[in-house]
């Protein structure tokens, strides 16, 4: 039984490691994320202390009670900004909106897994948006190109989606 339960601690924590990578392409896409991503580690932090104070009762010595508290605060740290983006995003109950910015620049970025080779035509892997949205400059991460054929300072409209925490998500 002992086998089990392991087994399937193991399997979960691969299937959150797998679940933050494919939120990574999120992250790229939430404006103000690193401050979201702190307050989450923030948080993190103390409710892996407080778990870490709950189950040092059980441990024997001191030993114990510090490698209880190392794992519970560093892996609730860790995993931390992958709960608040999706939290941010998924329990949101506002609508996507068109918001007004003022475009800057499209990128293309191109990249491949094994390198690119000279003289090789390579469709882009993606595109970065530059544009000012509430007095900042700011970059979003997508596959396709967001505003294309925009002129540098010209007014455009992004669907973006205010989520839970009040960090808003661009959407496609």
């Amino acid at each position: 039984m002992l086998r089990f339960k392991a087994l399937l601690i193991v399997l979960l924590v691969i299937g959150l490691i797998a679940l933050y990578v494919l939120e990574f392409r999120w992250f790229d896409r939430t404006i103000g994320m690193r401050r979201l991503a702190l307050y989450g580690m923030s948080i993190g932090a103390l409710l892996g202390a407080a778990l870490a104070r709950h189950f040092s009762r059980q441990a024997g010595n001191t030993i114990e009670k510090v490698q209880l508290y190392l794992f519970f605060v560093v892996f609730c740290t860790l995993f931390a900004p992958f709960f608040a983006s999706v939290s941010n995003r998924l329990l949101s109950f506002s609508a996507p909106r068109a918001k007004r910015v003022e475009f800057f620049e499209e990128q293309a970025f191109f990249s491949d897994r094994f390198g690119l080779i000279e003289g090789e035509k390579v469709a882009p892997a993606g595109y970065y948006t530059f544009f000012y949205y509430q007095g900042q400059l700011r970059r979003v991460k997508s596959r396709y190109p967001l505003l294309p054929e925009r002129q540098r300072g010209e007014q455009a409209e992004l669907l973006m989606k205010k989520g839970l925490w009040g960090f808003e998500v661009v959407v496609d």
